[in-house]
């Protein structure tokens, strides 16, 4: 009975010791479990990194570098570019790309707009004055967008609004530039003029290609000439764009 009682007791204290080490076991691998858990929140706080507001430099060719577009306008720059530096646009920066650009819009086109709200001299928007296709006005208003206060907001408004209506003649055959064109059919008769002209060249002629009347012009700030309604074809080179008078 002795030898039961001590066998008895003994497959107790083994039963006893298995529970506690297991126990044990499980009390050591609980924090594994913890840590493989804790892991993607830990890659959730790496992802969520703070915004990179953009910034831009600059360069007007050379002449001068600048941090912001206010900061060239005082010294009247021609020509400008900026390169920007960044992932997060502000709002105004981000509704100046699509107006310029649509949805093709990205950090290179906003440099491209930056260089433009930087330019001010007197004659950084001559061009707009005989060009100005609609993709051109979309830059300009892009621009325009970015920098509201721009120095000759007035004067670009004022040259938008006079490439629309060029635009507008265009299509109607009443705007026109290098080339041969058909009288009545893809030009208007009329009187047009060209302005700041060098080494222009134009032609009149018959419906046999003999000439009516024709001019060169080494150089002027303005030349002129009447199409008539019985002109067969009109010829022009190198004397840029002619617009109707009193335009």
């Amino acid at each position: 009975m002795k030898k039961i009682a001590a066998a008895a007791i003994a497959s107790l204290l083994l039963v006893g010791c298995s529970s506690a080490s297991e126990k044990t076991q499980g009390a050591e691998r609980a924090p594994e479990t913890t840590a493989i858990e804790s892991q993607p929140a830990e890659e959730a706080e790496v992802l969520e990194a703070e915004p990179d507001p953009v910034t831009v430099e600059i360069d007007c060719y050379g002449d001068a570098y600048y941090s912001s577009a206010e900061e060239a306008w005082p010294d009247e720059q021609e020509m400008c570019e900026a390169e920007v530096v960044g992932s997060e646009m502000s709002a105004t920066e981000t509704k100046a790309v699509e107006t310029a650009y649509g949805e093709g819009g990205d950090l290179g086109s906003l440099g491209t707009l930056y260089g433009m709200c930087a330019q001010a001299g007197p004659e950084s928007w001559d061009y707009l004055q005989q060009a100005g296709s609609e993709e051109q006005l979309q830059e300009v208003r892009g621009a325009l967008v970015l920098c509201p206060e721009h120095p000759q907001k007035s004067k670009l408004h004022k040259l938008i609004g006079g490439a629309e209506e060029r635009n507008k003649l265009e299509g109607e055959g009443r705007v026109f530039g290098a080339g041969v064109y058909r009288v009545g059919t893809e030009i208007k008769p009329g009187t047009y003029y060209v302005i700041d002209v060098e080494g222009c060249y134009w032609e009149r002629m018959d419906a046999n290609g003999e000439t009516i009347d024709n001019n060169f012009i080494t150089a002027a700030k303005r030349a002129q000439v009447t199409i008539s309604a019985s002109d067969y074809s009109f010829n022009s080179e190198s004397c840029g764009q002619w617009q109707p008078v009193g335009t």
